[in-house]
C-alpha cells in the first residue's frame, strides 16, 4: 500500500495529542458542570464520564510517552482552547450534552474507529490497541447522549446556536485530527457568560431540600430498620461530595496531571457511594425524588477556596468517618444484612485511598497556591470551620468520635 495513504509517526503523535486534549477538556467541563446540572439521571452519567474521560487521557498520555512526546499540550492549535472554553461556557444541560457528547465525543469516536486505517497498524500496533481500548466507553457515552438528549432538549430552547458554534470551531481547525479541510471560523454567539464554578448545586425544583433540624439519627441497636434507611438516605446525598470534587477539579487547573486524574477518580467514587445509597433506599421502598437533598453542604463549602475544600474533605471529613463505616459493617453483618454490609465495605475501601490522596496532595496544593500553613495546621483549622458551619450533624458527631 502506498505510504501516502498512511500518516507518519509525527502526524500520529499530533493526532493523539488532539485526542487527549479533547478528552481532558471534556473531563474538566463535565466536572465543573456536575453541580450545575439539575437532572439526576444526567448527574449519574456525567460523574462516570468525568472518570472515563480522565482515564482515556491517561491511556493516551502513556502511548505518547512511548512515542517520545512528554509535553502533550505543547504546540497545540490555538483553536483547541477555544473549544475547551466553549464547553465550560455552556449555558445549561442541553448545551453541555450537545457540545461535549453529540459534537466532540461523537466525532472523536469516529476518529478512533478509523485510526487503525490511518496509521501503519502493522508497525503501530500499540496505538491500535489504545484505540480499541477507548472505543467501548465512548460508544456507551455517545449512545447515552443520543437517547437522553431528546428527553430534555425542549426544556432549553436555543441550545442549537451554541452547538453550531462548537461544530464551526471544530471544522475551522480541521476536525478531530486537525488534518481535515478547514472552514472559516464562526462568530461567537452573544451572551454565554461563564457560570463556573457553580456556587450552589442545582436540583430539579420539585425535589425536597434537607432540613437540618429534622435530621434525627435513629438508634442503631433499638431501631435498626429506621437507622438503616436514615443512613442510606445520607449515602444518597454523597452526590454533593462528587459535586464538590467537580468544582475543586475545575478550580485547580495549575495542578499536575496525576492530581487531576486522582481527583477525577475520587469524584467517581463519591458518585458510586451516592449510587449505593440510591440502590439501597429504592430497595427499602423509597423513590429518589423523595430523598431530601443536602445541598447546603456543597453550598457552604463553596464559600471556601478549592485548596481548603480539598483539605476539609480529605483530611477531616473522610478520616473522621472511617470508624463509623467499620461499626456499620459489623452491625449489618450481625443482622445478616449482606447487601448493606457489602455496600459499606466498598465505601470503606474507597475512603482509604481518598485519605491517602489527601495526605499526598494537600501539601502540594498548599505549596502550589502559596499557603503558609502546614497540612496539620490547615486540618485543625478546617475541622474547626466544619464544626461551626456543617449542616450535617453526623459530621459533627464523627469529629467528636461518636459513631
Amino acid at each position: 500500500m502506498s505510504p501516502l495513504k498512511h500518516i507518519t509517526i509525527e502526524e500520529n503523535v499530533e493526532y493523539l495529542k488532539r485526542y487527549a486534549f479533547f478528552e481532558r477538556a471534556a473531563m474538566r467541563a463535565l466536572a465543573g458542570w456536575l453541580p450545575g446540572v439539575p437532572e439526576w439521571d444526567a448527574k449519574n452519567e456525567i460523574g462516570l464520564d468525568v472518570w472515563e474521560s480522565a482515564d482515556a487521557v491517561d491511556v493516551i498520555y502513556g502511548r505518547l510517552r512511548e512515542l517520545r512526546c512528554y509535553q502533550p499540550e505543547r504546540n497545540i492549535s490555538p483553536v483547541l482552547p477555544q473549544i475547551a472554553s466553549a464547553f465550560d461556557e455552556s449555558a445549561n444541560t442541553a448545551e453541555v450534552i450537545a457540545t461535549v457528547y453529540l459534537v466532540v465525543k461523537k466525532q472523536l469516536l469516529e476518529a478512533l474507529r478509523t485510526h487503525p486505517e490511518a496509521t501503519w497498524s502493522d508497525f503501530d500496533n500499540p496505538t491500535v490497541k489504545v484505540a480499541e481500548q477507548l472505543i467501548p466507553s465512548l460508544e456507551r457515552q455517545v449512545a447515552w447522549a443520543d437517547a437522553y438528549f431528546p428527553t430534555i432538549a425542549a426544556n432549553y430552547p436555543g441550545w442549537e446556536a451554541w452547538r453550531d458554534y462548537v461544530v464551526g470551531l471544530l471544522a475551522a481547525d480541521g476536525g478531530i485530527s486537525g488534518a481535515g479541510e478547514k472552514s472559516e471560523a464562526p462568530a461567537r454567539p452573544e451572551g454565554h457568560a461563564l457560570l463556573l464554578p457553580w456556587m450552589e448545586c442545582q436540583r430539579m425544583p420539585d425535589w425536597p431540600i434537607f432540613k437540618p433540624e429534622e435530621d434525627i439519627q435513629p438508634d442503631r441497636e433499638t431501631d435498626p430498620e429506621g437507622y438503616r434507611l436514615w443512613r442510606f438516605k445520607h449515602y444518597t446525598n454523597e452526590m454533593t461530595a462528587a459535586e464538590t470534587l467537580g468544582s475543586i477539579l475545575w478550580m485547580t487547573p495549575e495542578m499536575i496531571w496525576e492530581y487531576q486524574h486522582n481527583v477525577a477518580r475520587h469524584l467517581w467514587d463519591e458518585l458510586r457511594h451516592s449510587q449505593l445509597g440510591q440502590t439501597r433506599v429504592q430497595q427499602l421502598g423509597l423513590k429518589l425524588n423523595e430523598i431530601p437533598q443536602v445541598v447546603q453542604i456543597y453550598n457552604v463549602m463553596m464559600t471556601l477556596p478549592a485548596v481548603e475544600q480539598y483539605a476539609l474533605l480529605t483530611t477531616v471529613i473522610e478520616p473522621n468517618g472511617m470508624p463509623e463505616k467499620t461499626t456499620n459493617r459489623e452491625h449489618w453483618e450481625a443482622l445478616e444484612d449482606e447487601i448493606s454490609a457489602a455496600a459499606v465495605s466498598y465505601d470503606w475501601s474507597d475512603e482509604n485511598f481518598h485519605v491517602r490522596w489527601g495526605q499526598k496532595w494537600t501539601p502540594v496544593l498548599l505549596k502550589t497556591y502559596n499557603y503558609p500553613e502546614t497540612p496539620d495546621e490547615i486540618r485543625v483549622r478546617m475541622e474547626a470551620w466544619m464544626l461551626e458551619n456543617t449542616p450535617v450533624k453526623m459530621q459533627q458527631n464523627h469529629a467528636h468520635h461518636e459513631y
